[in-house]
């Protein structure tokens, strides 16, 4: 009778020890699977100051133009709450940035772009407003597949994907603009920028 239950207590630990080791050892999902890899740039920021995206930080990309009549400014609103979302979560600026690059450099001026970014109460520090020749606005385009057309009246029709990029250049999450009908959506957002800092 003992000798059955050693036996038996032995099959158990076994058998416990093989299910912590699967869960160990069984290779698990990334939480935010690494989707593309992209090269740094270098813009001009309206503040004056030379950006690069090789800077170690996470980031959360868009494009845009001034003269866009809807998805741009609804998604500027929602980037202005993500913005106090992450100043409240002190990570703005300094884990995090939002980057905005204007695809229309020839209408959009600094000055122009300043006053826009104003209009949302942008802080600089980590929300950063971009601008480069029509040449450097298509390669960094091209960089993340982004598709745009010039129409007539100065409208621009374009991709509405937002790209979320870790600190090593790598795309690890794609999001929606704004639009009449749906948000930006700020809490997935700020989540898989924390997984991102928390996996640095």
């Amino acid at each position: 009778m003992k000798r059955k239950w050693v036996v038996n207590s032995i099959l158990i630990i076994l058998l416990l020890t093989g299910f912590f080791l699967i869960y160990v050892l069984w290779p698990k999902e990334e939480k935010l699977p690494v989707l593309d890899k992209v090269d740094s740039f270098t813009l001009q920021a309206i503040d004056g100051q030379e950006y690069s995206s090789d800077n170690g930080k996470v980031k959360l990309l868009t494009f845009f133009y001034t003269k866009c009549p809807d998805i741009c400014p609804l998604t500027m609103i929602d980037f202005q709450k993500l913005q106090a979302e992450l100043q409240n979560k002190d990570l703005f600026g300094k884990h995090v940035e939002l980057v905005a690059v204007t695809l229309d450099p020839v209408n959009d001026t600094t000055e122009g772009i300043k006053s826009y970014s104003q209009s949302f109460g942008a802080d600089y520090d980590g929300w950063k407003f971009l601008r480069g020749s029509e040449d450097e606005t298509r390669n960094i385009a091209d960089l993340y597949h982004m598709k745009y057309k010039k129409l007539e009246g100065d409208f621009i029709a374009h991709n509405t994907t937002m790209f979320l990029i870790d600190q090593d250049q790598q795309i690890r999450g794609l999001f929606d603009m704004a639009n009449q009908n749906k948000a930006v959506n700020i809490e997935e957002i700020v989540a898989a920028m924390e997984v991102l800092i928390e996996d640095e």
